[in-house]
């Protein structure tokens, strides 16, 4: 049964008075008409604007806590996402072939055989701990070592499963990190592009725009029209005219008439010459 808190008056004063409780703990509470020695059940205790603050206090403390937690919660989960977990991968293709699981941070969280001859190679192999380019570097020593990689080689690099900046500054890098470190070798350092990508090219660029089909007809109006420009038109069909003699108002200028005279001087002159 839980104790119920009793208090002792110690002190009495006009507006409040001194009790201690049963821990041992001394309080003011209000006086309602108790005096020095009396117990009391029920106190009205006072605070004061001194015991707030420190609440306050505390519960920011608390608050504060509580978020410096979780935000150690959040940054431990995107610590190990940016260290353990993939985000993308790169191919080594020597003869053997081999795969690279990579962090956001570079660690090689995983390393596998693409081929039999790629398995070989990465059988016994501690990767743990490693960044890609210390990989790279193991690598190619083990393929020059086991003579899978030899003067006048090549090795391919493709890069997949990451963003296309992560993608090209990945290649980059591993190129820069392969030359640099084979160096003494006659060996070629290539970066290849991904398969699918490849595809997608080819398919892109076999589409073809097909022409409008309202352009057709414009164009066999067009043809008709040169053939119509440069076909020579028929002659106009000639229509009849009726030409009428002209009448002319003098008698006297008639041709006929002309024709009696002269016929009549001709005769004149036949009887004279009679």
């Amino acid at each position: 049964m839980e104790e119920r808190t009793t208090y002792l008056v110690m002190e009495a004063h006009a507006a409040y008075v001194i009790l201690m409780d049963n821990e041992g703990r001394f309080l003011k509470a209000a006086n309602c008409g108790y005096e020095r020695g009396d117990r009391i059940d029920d106190a009205i205790l006072l605070r004061y604007p001194s015991d707030m603050r420190g609440r306050r206090r505390r519960i920011l403390r608390i608050a504060a806590g509580m978020a410096a937690c979780i935000a150690l919660m959040v940054l431990g989960a995107w610590q190990y996402r940016y260290i353990f977990v993939p985000y993308g991968t790169i191919r080594m293709e020597i003869n053997p072939g081999v795969e690279m699981e990579i962090s956001r941070s570079g660690r090689v969280v995983d390393l596998s055989g693409t081929n039999t001859d790629g398995e070989k190679l990465v059988e016994g192999y501690n990767y743990s701990g490693k960044d890609r380019y210390e990989v790279a570097d193991d690598l190619a020593d083990l393929a020059v070592e086991r003579e899978f990689l030899k003067e006048g080689g090549q090795i391919t690099l493709t890069a997949g499963n990451g963003s296309a900046q992560w993608m090209e500054d990945t290649e980059q890098g591993m190129r820069n990190e392969l030359e640099e470190h084979l160096k003494d070798y006659d060996i070629h350092i290539v970066i290849s592009t991904d398969p699918e990508e490849e595809m997608i090219q080819e398919e892109t660029e076999s589409v073809t725009i097909p022409v409008p089909q309202q352009e057709q007809p414009v164009q066999e109006d067009a043809g008709n029209v040169q053939d119509a420009q440069t076909t020579p038109a028929a002659p106009a069909a000639e229509t009849p005219q009726t030409v009428q003699p002209q009448m002319s108002d003098d008698d006297g200028d008639s041709e006929y008439g002309d024709d009696d005279d002269g016929d009549d001087g001709d005769d004149g002159d036949d009887g004279e010459d009679d």
